[in-house]
């Protein structure tokens, strides 16, 4: 098998709880897409991060020159600790698995030229955390596009 090009990044020491779980996504999500355009997902300890406008956000993303430079994601999962023990487990890490879902959504935007629309990223990031969790076919990354075969490893 190809190595994948999606690769994750943990900055500022993510707690290690979340961090096994993301490894654990990250295999999942090699196993049923190709990623044609380096993918680099980054999650960072911090409670916010600071969009390119200035704005204050959870996720953000940006690409350079397709196919030379990575398309790169980063998600602020400082809060994390917080909500594992405020909501649980079965909120804290569906809310990160969920966001990440979203990156990868843009990610397949952005690689078919496709208009980016956040909509589109929602509802298929929360199927994608449906698909991860319940154990279930993932859904394709854009319309008509096929699912690499996990049993084909």
């Amino acid at each position: 098998m190809a190595r994948s090009r999606l690769r994750l990044h943990f900055v500022g020491g993510v707690d290690p709880r979340l961090k096994r779980e993301v490894i654990a996504f990250g295999r999942w999500l090699r196993e049923w897409y190709t990623f044609a355009v380096p993918f680099d997902i980054r999650l960072v300890n911090q409670d916010e991060l600071i969009d390119f406008d200035d704005q204050p956000c959870a996720l953000r993303w940006w690409q350079s020159d397709l196919g030379s430079e990575p398309v790169t994601g980063e998600l602020a999962v400082g809060t994390f600790p917080s909500q594992m023990q405020q909501l649980g487990p079965t909120w804290a890490y569906p809310t990160v698995i969920a966001a990440i879902g979203r990156l990868v959504k843009y990610y397949f935007q952005a690689v078919q030229n496709s208009p980016l629309r956040e909509d589109y990223a929602e509802a298929w990031g929360d199927k994608l955390l449906d698909a991860y969790v319940d154990d279930l076919t993932p859904p394709p990354p854009y319309p008509g596009a096929k699912l690499r075969d996990p049993d084909d490893e």
